[in-house]
């Protein structure tokens, strides 16, 4: 940002000096913005590696009776026996608070027994899909939470791009300018000042 196609007064120089200040401010909230979604990050990983924990855990367990399901009436019956049974759970998006943030979660509705026969069918499948439905709750806490971070962690990327343009682009313009400007004010100022001198000299010889 040069003086070029401003007018060069002291006005104008008060200008830019009004606008470094205001550019300071905003960069002195944004950093307070992005220190304290920060904070919110710092808060939020040991919650989430508390309940991906948990959920690695049970989905462990549920892996491993479902294995032997399979191993029992192998991997086409069983694939055969999902084309066959309805959804028993759906899965919606709705509006929520997490942590103070309104985020778009997920959410587990009409959540219902699956409606097979039990013959020709493991009773380890059963214990599988009771494991999982009990982990549910927990499953969906994770997705929130991970939906949390991922929001928090963009919007701090987004608050430090713009801490890096007024740092990097405008404050380093406005400054030029200031110095600039400044430096041509008082130029103009000596010019004046010998212009001034000059003719006064003029004036006591005459």
């Amino acid at each position: 940002m040069g003086v070029a196609g401003y007018v060069k007064s002291r006005l104008t120089l008060l200008r830019f000096r009004v606008s470094e200040r205001l550019y300071k401010r905003v960069r002195k909230t944004i950093e307070d913005a992005r220190n304290a979604t920060i904070q919110k990050i710092r808060v939020l990983i040991p919650k989430l590696g508390d309940i991906r924990k948990l959920v690695f855990t049970d989905l462990e367990e549920v892996s491993s009776v479902l294995r032997l399901a399979i191993s029992r009436v192998g991997i086409d019956e069983l694939g055969k026996l999902g084309e066959l049974v309805p959804a028993t759970v759906e899965v919606n998006f709705v509006t929520k608070e997490v942590e103070g943030m309104k985020l778009s979660c997920a959410s587990f509705e009409k959540i219902t027994s699956p409606n097979y026969s039990l013959f020709g069918v493991p009773p380890e499948l059963d214990v599988a899909i009771n494991r999982l439905y009990k982990s549910l709750d927990k499953l969906l806490d994770l997705i929130n939470f991970e939906s949390l971070f991922y929001t928090l962690l963009a919007r701090a990327k987004e608050y430090q791009r713009m801490i890096n343009a007024i740092d990097n682009v405008l404050l380093p313009r406005i400054s030029e300018a200031i110095r600039t400007l400044t430096l041509a004010l008082d130029e103009e100022e000596r010019e004046d000042f010998i212009r001034r001198s000059v003719i006064q000299k003029f004036a006591a010889v005459g």
